[in-house]
């Protein structure tokens, strides 16, 4: 059974879902504009084997209290950072957003953090995409997006579909529930605009990626092969800089594995890391 509870970190007030159980708790990050929804069918299989677990609304997403004005990145490094510190040590599980999160998170808290989970993490994309979005952060094309006068119906509608196109694999049927929570994050045109400038902004604080990340934990780094937001060649990339990780491809699965494929998801938590598995990398 999920508990649905709200919780305060570095003065934010969130949404939880979480399963009891037992083991290490698992700390469940979503991907940029998602929320803590993504992860309910991870979250029962997880019940369902009787293994502890959580997911939060990240800063400015889901139910979560607003982001602060000025940079993104620091305000979720402090955010998870009040989490681990109640509630470490922890195994932390990140999608997008939340695994680039984790990754950094774990370097941080090396005794606080026992194994990483990276499920299509973004930040080593180098398509056209991650090019364009780096250049600059668009502010008077996103200020003329929101005042364009699309009615908020026909937004909803085209929120519904781009999450069923971009975040779910060839062939998966949305969950319409999920569905709601997504034009529940993205309501109209001034919300459109104001994903799209984030997201500008927060890629080009990390224009090289990720710089001097060093982590002893277990990594496993997971990307579908459908996914239609980020290349598996960033996922490769990851595994190759961080030595003694372990690597699975996911074959037809988009950009949102615990959406697509929440049993799976499930079955390689629970069976990492293995006896002996151990982490040691650097990327600069």
């Amino acid at each position: 059974m999920i508990t649905e509870t709200t919780a305060r970190y570095h003065g934010v007030t969130t949404r939880v879902l979480s399963v009891s159980g037992s083991g290490t708790p698992m700390l469940l990050l979503h991907g940029y504009a998602d929320s803590a929804d993504t992860w309910r069918g991870v979250l029962a299989a997880l019940a369902a084997e009787g293994r502890a677990a959580f997911a939060v609304d990240l800063p400015g997403f889901g139910l979560a209290d607003p982001r602060e004005p000025g940079p993104l990145t620091s305000q979720f490094d402090s955010f998870v950072d009040a989490i681990i510190a109640e509630h470490g040590p922890l195994a932390l599980v990140g999608n997008s957003l939340g695994a680039a999160t984790a990754l950094h998170a774990a370097a941080r808290h090396p005794d606080e953090v026992t194994a990483v989970v990276a499920l299509d993490e973004p930040l080593l994309a180098r398509h056209w995409l991650a090019r364009v979005g780096r250049l600059r952060e668009y502010r008077m094309f996103c200020r003329l997006v929101a005042l364009l006068p699309i009615p908020t119906a026909l937004v909803r509608w085209g929120v519904r579909r781009a999450v069923a196109l971009f975040v779910y694999g060839p062939g998966v049927l949305a969950d319409p529930e999920f569905l709601t929570t997504a034009v529940r994050s993205v309501p109209d045109m001034a919300a459109v605009a104001a994903r799209g400038l984030d997201a500008t902004r927060y890629a080009r604080e990390h224009p090289l990626g990720h710089v001097d990340l060093v982590i002893t934990c277990p990594v496993l780094v997971v990307h579908g092969t459908k996914d239609r937001i980020i290349p598996i060649s960033a996922a490769r990339a990851l595994h190759a800089m961080l030595p003694g990780s372990e690597f699975v491809a996911l074959p037809g699965v988009g950009h949102c594995p615990q959406l697509d494929v929440p049993d799976e998801v499930c079955r390689l938590l629970l069976g990492f890391p293995r006896s002996g598995s151990k982490q040691t990398g650097v990327a600069s």
